[in-house]
Order: structure tokens, then sequence, then C-alpha cells
């Protein structure tokens, strides 16, 4: 609740306005597949390459590299990130 904005609702400003605006745009939705793709994977659901577009592929490794690079910056002795 903004207390800005009308009815308790939200504010022009909101970051969350900005967020859901982010989220339902073509590369926010991209993510989300992608992100479903690997979920599903992990759970064991079958998905052959063919089925996976080529836009959702290079989403899911860049998610991979991502949460590697992120893995290894929480490695104790790794100072800011830093290696």
């Amino acid at each position: 609740m903004c207390p800005d904005a009308p009815d308790g609702e939200r504010c022009d400003h909101c970051p969350i306005n900005k967020l859901d605006e982010a989220q339902n745009s073509e590369p926010g939705v991209l993510l989300r597949r992608a992100l479903d793709l690997r979920v599903a994977l992990k759970l064991g659901v079958h998905i052959s390459l063919e089925e996976i577009r080529s836009d959702e592929f290079m989403a899911m490794q860049i998610l991979e590299e991502e949460r590697d690079r992120h893995d290894r910056e929480q490695l104790p002795g790794n100072q800011h990130g830093r290696q």
C-alpha cells in the first residue's frame, strides 16, 4: 500500500509497477519461459532440444552462466565477488 496513491493502491512511481512492466515485457516473458523450462528439466520432464526455441535456449545458457558466477562469488575467501 502506498500512502501517495488514492484508495491505498500503488502510486505512479511505485517500483512494483516497474517490476510488473518488466515481467510482462518480451524479455521478461522469455526469462519466465526459460526459468520454467529449467525447472521442468530439473524435475525430470523430458524435453528434446527441438522443442526448445533458440531464444529460450540462449536465455537458459545465460541463466546458468549467471548462477555459476553467483555461486563462485559466494565461495569463502572470495571478497566482494573478486577472485
